[in-house]
């Protein structure tokens, strides 16, 4: 799928990630997730297990990319990997579940994640799912994803609050 978008002509292509992609894709995991729960705690309570946040988030994240690496798509910008979304179907229940979608900073605000998104939701329809879910985060550093969600027409069911302690 070969697309062009915006002012500037850029020329924007998806398709299907393969392992080759994974060190763009995790470069573009750290740049854009000091947004989330571990960077969070990190915040609020210094080093948690004395080790920066991106050093517990990056494995987690890549482990499971690595995992749905048939159901991830990235979009390229001029040859270059400019984001990335992966998803995962329950054929069971009829229910798609997009996991990740991000957009690196260099590439944010040209419609990439909206394009990744509409997407994904058409793979969704080719399979059959009745119903398409995506979480996000209530903080600020979210309000960019939820404004995205929302205007290709998610709606909220449920809110999510993690709450944390010392215990010392």
């Amino acid at each position: 799928m070969s697309t062009e978008r915006g002012e500037r002509d850029m020329k924007l292509q998806m398709r299907a990630a393969t392992p080759a992609d994974m060190p763009r894709i995790q470069q573009i995991v750290s740049e854009v997730w000091a947004i989330g729960s571990d960077f969070a705690l990190e915040e609020k309570y210094g080093a948690v297990g004395e080790e920066s946040w991106d050093r517990w988030l990056l494995p987690k994240v890549m482990s499971r990319l690595w995992q749905e690496i048939g159901q991830m798509l990235v979009t390229e910008v001029e040859g270059e990997i400019g984001g990335f979304v992966s998803w995962a179907t329950d054929s069971a229940r009829g229910v798609g579940t997009i996991h990740y979608n991000a957009v690196a900073p260099g590439f944010q605000g040209r419609g990439i994640g909206t394009m990744q998104i509409e997407r994904v939701l058409e793979i969704f329809r080719d399979e059959g799912m009745s119903i398409a879910c995506v979480g996000t985060g209530l903080n600020e550093g979210h309000a960019p994803a939820r404004r995205m969600y929302e205007k290709a027409g998610f709606e909220p069911v449920i809110e999510y609050r993690m709450y944390s302690r010392r215990l010392d």
